[in-house]
């Protein structure tokens, strides 16, 4: 579960501040929920000082060997399904994230792996999913 920090709104997306209550992180999350086809339903219900359960993914890239800009995340299941998308669910320390399955085309999944991210997105808040990741031309799918 996450509580709501802070939400800081632009025109048409969303940086919101959540700190995992089981875990105490903090994550600087973004959301383009409302950008998406207006058919599926967006992220807008948050508020803050309100607590939701949110899945979080990591927007980047595998990378082969450890470098200073990669962190290594422990996969725990490399087949999880959210909307028609499929993820890897992975962890960083006692936090648990997703990455597009579409990242590790090229590389052999193992236990522990670098990846390179450069943002965290917003992609399941409580039943409400990400309308990206139930389109069928989901880019990262």
């Amino acid at each position: 579960m996450h509580k709501v920090i802070k939400i800081d709104k632009c025109t048409a997306t969303n940086f919101i501040d959540l700190i995992n209550l089981e875990t105490g992180t903090k994550d600087h999350v973004f959301d383009n929920s409302s950008t998406v086809n207006i058919k599926y339903e967006n992220f807008e219900f948050m508020q803050e000082d309100k607590i939701y359960d949110c899945k979080i993914s990591l927007f980047g890239e595998f990378k082969k060997r450890k470098t200073k800009n990669t962190t290594e995340v422990i996969v725990i299941d490399p087949n999880v399904a959210i909307g028609k998308v499929r993820f890897i669910e992975v962890r960083i320390g006692s936090n648990i994230y997703y990455i597009s399955a579409a990242d590790a085309i090229g590389f052999e999944l193992k236990e522990k792996m670098n990846y390179d991210f450069t943002r965290k997105d917003l992609i399941q808040v409580n039943n409400i999913i990400h309308g990206d990741c139930l389109n069928p031309i989901y880019l990262y799918c």
